[in-house]
């Protein structure tokens, strides 16, 4: 495990998950990051379109950028509401600092929406 990792951020218990995404690889297949943000959000869209839950593992993901948040779970906020992330989406193997980079984005992501 890496230095400062926990184990899972569950928004659901990982144990009920349906589907696994390994985020290291799609950001590595895809070098621009708003292109790697719109193949995860195609990914989790899929799954939870599909009524599965998903596990991203972050194994190997050293950053989480605003332009690829903003494309993946962003927009999944936008389309089916923070409950369909909180519900249906844990992340394992994610450093203290991804989690909250995660969490820090999620809150002010649906602060800005509930001001629209």
């Amino acid at each position: 495990m890496k230095e400062g990792a926990i184990n899972t951020i569950p928004f659901y218990s990982a144990e009920q998950c349906n589907m696994k995404i390994q985020l290291s690889d799609i950001m590595v297949s895809n070098k621009i990051l708003s292109d790697a943000g719109t193949m995860f959000y195609k990914e989790l869209i899929s799954a939870l379109s599909a009524s599965e839950k998903v596990t991203v593992d972050m194994t190997g993901v050293n950053s989480i950028p605003s332009v690829f948040l903003n494309v993946s779970i962003g927009r999944l906020i936008d389309e089916m509401g923070i409950g369909a992330l909180r519900n249906n989406v844990a992340f394992t193997m994610i450093t203290k600092q991804q989690a909250l980079r995660l969490k820090e984005y999620i809150e002010k992501y649906s602060a800005k929406m509930a001001v629209c």
